[in-house]
């Protein structure tokens, strides 16, 4: 009877709230879910401020709805505000403390925030609640390691392995304790064990690893081989195949999986180029392995066609060694890519300068310019340059000059003195001295002690009209401007050359003899036009026996040249020396 009471009480009770207010909470659910749907479509468009306020709207409709603060707290973590993200994580918890992923963030916040006793009470309420799942677990084990609690990771290694079987997590946690502790035959055995339940790469290549690091080389190649076989494109055991056919001096092999390291776009670009730059450090073999270590850089960049900084540490590889035709592919394919890069062009066009494709470079730095007007001023020397060895004088003095007016502008007294020195330059080319002397003055002015223009100006006063002496004033101006240029350099053979003529033609044959003879000993050696001048010193002082051996020497350069005019010409002058050295031993 008290049963059928109680009943029939409650059923009173629920029958006396109104029909209106009833339909009034249903609708103020429906409100706080349509705020929320808003919300998630700001959150999405990363609208920080209007997911605050439609959460908050939310929570004025329906003050129980722990979705809201949720969202807040994600919006607080992506602006690294944690105190207001622990807030409302906490509230939401608070009004549903089943939900997994509010517990776990806010776990990884106590992480964070380094609140470790926090962070443990609840990932091990979160493993007694959730027990399938792995996270809470992991999160756990990385707590107890760092801070000593081995026998705890382990027992949870063994739990979570009893809940979902055999995983890497708990795996790999028993190899991590068992190496921390120096117990590196225990940690190879868990994997080992682990591997026959359920092969995995991953084991595999770690178990190579260890025997790698004790010298084991033959049983880490056997391991390496396992993960390979299972997952051809592993890059863990590539690399390390590649590093023991290396340790063990088989380069042909380590050529093979270098090659396959290099071309695999899972590979870390960082690690590439590291190991890039540390085989590079050995020229010796680099040299004898040049034509596979071309082929391995091409497969660096033919890895990923549309990354550049693989393509640029390429090229720049493959040029230093020599193999400039393979080099200039890999800066066009990426240029495909990248028609107007600024990086990317700057170093096709100092790649072009480099391997004096003047004719090419003349185009790019063209189209460069017209891309780049703005930056006018840094790319017209390319294709002046291009001009200028072309032989396209009139062409490079216009490039040259075109920006004389925005160098002064901006100052920069060292690019315009290099501007009026090659328009110098070009002017003697084209056999116009007095125009080329105006604009070696004007450099001079800039900087009166340059000694690359002094140098050039000396010589072409001292040697401007072939088969006539200059002017006695010219002379006397050419040996101070060649003196003043030697005493400004660090002893650069050619201004000892032109100091060591322009005293011979002085008449100071004794000076003349010793700066030729620095500027032979200085680099001069493999130069026959100043071998041949040497020589003439010789001659004229009649010291016929080392004249006639320097001439042997210039005319041997002169036929590797192949220039034969000189080489006729020096013919003569050796004969004519011989004859001189001959009748002086006869007297």
């Amino acid at each position: 009877m008290r049963r059928f009471l109680a009943i029939f009480l409650l059923f009173a009770l629920a029958s006396t709230v109104s029909p209106d207010l009833q339909a009034q909470d249903a609708v103020s659910i429906s409100k706080s879910d349509s705020c929320m749907i808003a919300a998630q479509m700001a959150y999405n468009n990363h609208q920080a401020d209007s997911v605050r306020i439609l959460c908050r709207q939310a929570l004025d409709f329906n003050p129980a709805n722990d979705a809201a603060y949720y969202m807040m707290a994600k919006v607080a973590l992506v602006e690294m505000n944690l105190e207001e993200a622990e807030k409302d994580l906490v509230a939401a918890v608070g009004l549903d403390s089943s939900n997994y992923y509010y517990l776990a963030t806010l776990g990884a916040l106590y992480m964070q925030n380094n609140d470790t006793p926090a962070a443990m009470k609840l990932f091990e309420k979160l493993v007694e609640k959730f027990p399938s799942k792995s996270e809470p677990y992991l999160s756990l084990i990385n707590l107890y390691v760092p801070r000593g609690m081995q026998d705890k990771a382990l027992a949870l290694a063994d739990k979570l392995e009893q809940k979902t079987g055999p995983n890497e997590a708990s795996v790999m946690t028993r190899f991590r304790i068992y190496s921390s502790q120096g117990e590196s035959e225990k940690a190879i055995q868990a994997l080992i064990d682990a591997d026959e339940k359920t092969p995995n790469s991953l084991y595999e290549g770690y178990i190579a690893d260890l025997y790698a690091g004790n010298g084991k080389d033959s049983l880490a190649l056997v391991w390496y081989n396992k993960a390979l076989s299972a997952e051809a494109d592993y890059v863990p055991a590539i690399y390390g195949k590649m590093q023991t056919y290396r340790r063990q001096k088989n380069y042909g092999m380590y050529l093979v999986y270098l090659k396959s390291f290099l071309g695999n776009r899972e590979a870390d670009y960082d690690i590439k180029k590291a190991h890039l730059e540390e085989a590079m450090k050995n020229p010796v073999f680099y040299q004898q392995y040049r034509e596979g270590m071309a082929d391995c850089l091409m497969e660096l960049a033919n890895a990923d066609p549309a990354d550049s900084s693989a393509a640029i540490t390429s090229a720049i590889y493959l040029s230093r060694s020599g193999e400039t035709e393979k080099a200039g592919k890999v800066l066009n394919n990426i240029l495909k890519y990248y028609p107007e890069d600024r990086y990317l062009r700057g170093n096709m066009l100092s790649f072009l300068y480099s391997t004096q494709n003047w004719k090419r470079l003349e185009s790019f730095a063209d189209s460069s310019m017209a891309i780049f007007p703005d930056q006018a001023a840094d790319l017209f020397q390319f294709k002046g340059m291009a001009e200028y060895n072309l032989n396209k004088y009139d062409d490079a003095i216009k490039t040259f000059l075109s920006q004389e007016k925005a160098v002064r502008k901006q100052k920069d007294t060292a690019l315009l003195l290099q501007i009026y020195s090659l328009v110098g330059d070009m002017y003697h080319s084209k056999k116009d001295d007095k125009t080329a002397f105006k604009y070696y003055d004007k450099a001079l002015k800039l900087n009166p002690d340059d000694p690359s223009v002094l140098n050039n100006y000396a010589w072409y006063l001292a040697t401007g009209t072939p088969g006539q002496m200059p002017a006695r004033k010219d002379l006397q101006r050419a040996v101070q401007m060649a003196k003043t240029a030697v005493e400004n350099s660090s002893g650069e053979f050619h201004y000892l050359d032109t100091y060591g003529w322009v005293l011979f033609l002085a008449g100071d044959k004794e000076q003349a003899k010793k700066y030729l003879q620095q500027a032979v000993a200085y680099g001069g050696s493999e130069d026959s036009g100043i071998l041949t001048r040497y020589a003439d010193v010789l001659t004229s002082l009649r010291e016929f026996d080392i004249a006639v051996i320097y001439y042997k020497k210039a005319l041997l350069k002169a036929a590797e040249s192949g220039d034969q005019a000189e080489v006729d010409k020096l013919t003569l002058r050796l004969q004519a020396a011989t004859a001189l050295q001959e009748d002086k031993n006869d007297n």
